[in-house]
């Protein structure tokens, strides 16, 4: 089909398109997308030579279907997602109590962490902020592994002891 001829189907059959779409979208935007995009589909398989030219309008209205109901689905598919993320984050996320019993928690964890020996701190920190295995904090500090875990018992034992009646 040549370029005139397409750009006369094209004017006659916008509008049946249109309204498909339409009325399975609720939307205008995405329904002139949809039948732009279906138009832009049927043109290629013509070029290609994939579709006879007398059932043309029927194979576009079946396009412009198609294509709205993949869109629909997709729709309902993020809403779905949507829906969930929002359910986890109202389920997850703190309240400002929570948040402040937290801060008061780290607060005084810090705190008591302070009264550890340097070198103790520095094991504790390495070991459970930068989370590197003993055998990474034993050949940093140019010390043996058995001497991290002593450090890492005393800190705990030391934190156990302080906070053995206060729930952390």
């Amino acid at each position: 089909m040549e370029h005139g001829k397409f750009e006369q189907f094209f004017r006659a059959n916008y509008p049946k398109a249109y309204f498909l779409a339409l009325r399975l979208l609720h939307d205008e935007e995405a329904s002139r997308d949809v039948v732009s995009d279906s138009f832009e589909k049927v043109w290629g398989k013509m070029e290609e030579g994939k579709i006879e030219v007398n059932n043309l309008e029927a194979y576009l209205l079946m396009v412009v279907r198609n294509m709205a109901l993949e869109q629909l689905r997709q729709q309902q598919l993020h809403n779905k997602y949507a829906k969930m993320e929002l359910h986890h984050q109202e389920r997850t996320s703190p309240d400002e109590q929570t948040m402040m019993e937290r801060e008061e928690k780290m607060e005084k964890l810090t705190k008591a962490l302070e009264k550890l020996t340097p070198r103790t701190q520095r094991i504790v920190n390495l070991c459970y902020v930068e989370r590197k295995k003993y055998r990474e904090v034993a050949a940093e500090l140019d010390i043996s592994e058995s001497a991290v875990k002593k450090h890492i018992m005393q800190a705990l034992s030391f934190l156990r002891q302080k906070f053995k009646n206060i729930d952390l």
